[in-house]
């Protein structure tokens, strides 16, 4: 029996997360066709047919915007539906399972279905006029951390109403919970996924109370740069504790789905994951604590993202790991490591995310100055969410009566996507080391020497390996989707 059955689902809630699932895959299709742009305003001859002088600006921020915000947020989107109207019906998930079962016996049930597909039709529609406003080229494009923006009202409007979707799904989640606490005494509520995806959604509301917190702060008569950087600092990194908080869920459910076990038990996951929660708490009141245009405001948001979510990871990683049992003194380990299911592609995306996340967490410790060691460290964090997001993404196609993909693609992908995701950010940092400076393209990239060139090309190198990766798991989830080929 598949770990996500569809006889634990109601046809309302499938259908809800079926379209988020699909829109979530959507949005890496539209992010690749803008990187295929992004690559093609700077190609000779071909860049003279681009619909803006400097595409490559506007290209980049869709591309940004669709594979780091909006592709997250959506996944959490399908996470939010299935930890309401799934986990409180498994009895058990999967023995052995180690803790306590989740809500034996219990239905969970959606407070709204209407209201749930208001939420997805806002964030798609919203989706749409981002995509539209970045092929039309409309605004000026301004790399602002985190979220990126073309500076056109379409481009506004496009994001308020993506929010505004978000914002109802995560209203629909907790009023859900609600609902199904009330029914249950709690029970079902107090098991690691549904209550470490409520903390994602109340984190998700805590970082929209700083964007609005910033625009009520702002200067209006401030610098166009510096208005959106300022605008988006500290939501968006808020923002990153529920992306962390969706990737811990994506490890707990690949861990128990493909090693038959929890990582660790309730208590101690929970407890971790409020710990983490608290470190989110002080940031609407930073704003009042501190100017908005002040160093201290930007430091202290860094030192809660870099506190609060380190130990976080590290305390699942290590449970994780300890959990393939490869320490055991019974046994080689390399007997344990050949008896793994290296060809689960839920398996393989879990370890690829442990090894590319925490690549990407130990690069951070060598900042120092502005260049390109900056995004190797955070394409390295983003690209251990992505992982983990793409692994889980296979072992729900069963909840919506779509076999998984039992082909060489399949096993591959996550292999692809690592490795090449692992290239493009050693190569980056390698080159960063030597002072390529970041957000710098071309000639001003400043490349006169060879570790320079080299770190660059092993970049561009696993750059192209993870979009193959990206590629082939977009259609070995959308090809499922599409045929309705049943489990």
């Amino acid at each position: 029996m598949e770990f996500f059955n569809p006889e634990k689902i109601s046809k309302g809630a499938s259908k809800l997360v079926y379209s988020w699932l699909f829109f979530a895959v959507s949005t890496l299709i539209f992010a690749g066709i803008f990187a295929f742009l992004l690559a093609m305003s700077r190609t000779p001859f071909i860049q003279d047919l681009m619909p803006a002088k400097n595409y490559l600006y506007t290209a980049l921020v869709i591309h940004v915007i669709l594979s780091v915000v909006i592709w997250f947020l959506a996944f959490e989107g399908v996470l939010w539906i299935v930890s309401i109207a799934v986990f409180p019906s498994l009895n058990p998930p999967i023995e052995p399972f180690e803790g306590r079962h989740a809500g034996k016996g219990l239905k969970g049930e959606l407070f709204s279905i209407p209201l749930g597909w208001l939420g997805f039709m806002l964030s798609a529609s919203g989706t749409i006029l981002l995509i539209i406003a970045g092929l039309k080229a409309w605004g000026e494009p301004l790399l602002a951390n985190y979220i990126p923006v073309l500076t056109h009202p379409v481009f506004y409007t496009g994001l308020i109403l993506f929010a505004s979707g978000i914002f109802l799904t995560i209203l629909n989640t907790l009023l859900s919970i609600i609902k199904n606490a009330g029914r249950s005494g709690g029970q079902y509520f107090l098991t690691p996924v549904p209550f470490i995806l409520t903390l994602a959604g109340l984190t998700v509301l805590i970082a929209i109370s700083c964007f609005v917190l910033a625009y009520n702060f702002l200067p209006s008569t401030l610098n166009i740069n510096m208005y959106f950087e300022r605008l988006f600092w500290g939501g968006g990194h808020i923002l990153q504790f529920s992306n962390t908080f969706g990737m811990i869920c994506a490890w707990i459910l690949l861990t128990q789905i493909t090693l038959h076990k929890s990582p660790m038990p309730d208590r101690p996951a929970m407890l971790f994951a409020l710990i983490s929660f608290a470190f989110t708490l002080p940031a609407p009141f930073f704003y009042f604590l501190f100017d908005i245009l002040s160093v201290d405001l930007r430091e202290w948001f860094t030192l809660l993202m870099q506190f609060g979510l380190g130990p976080l990871a590290v305390a699942f990683a290590i449970s994780i790991i300890l959990a393939t049992n490869i320490f055991k003194d019974d046994e080689s380990t390399v007997a344990i490591l050949k008896r793994l299911p290296w060809g689960d592609p839920g398996f393989s995306s879990l370890i690829l995310s442990i090894i590319v996340f925490s690549t990407g967490g130990i690069l951070s410790l060598a900042i120092k100055g502005i260049d390109v060691k900056i995004p190797s460290h955070y394409h390295g964090v983003i690209g251990g969410v992505t992982l983990s997001f793409m692994g889980l993404s296979y072992h729900i196609l069963p909840l919506l009566n779509r076999k998984i993909p039992d082909s060489m693609m399949a096993k591959i992908q996550p292999y692809l996507y690592g490795i090449g995701q692992m290239l493009f950010i050693l190569g980056m940092f390698w080159a960063g080391t030597h002072g390529v400076p970041r957000k710098t393209y071309g000639e001003a990239q400043n490349l006169d020497d060879f570790v320079k060139m080299a770190g660059m090309a092993i970049m561009g190198f696993g750059g192209l390996i993870a979009i193959s990766g990206g590629a082939t798991y977009v259609l070995n989830i959308l090809i499922p989707l599409l045929k309705r080929t049943k489990t």
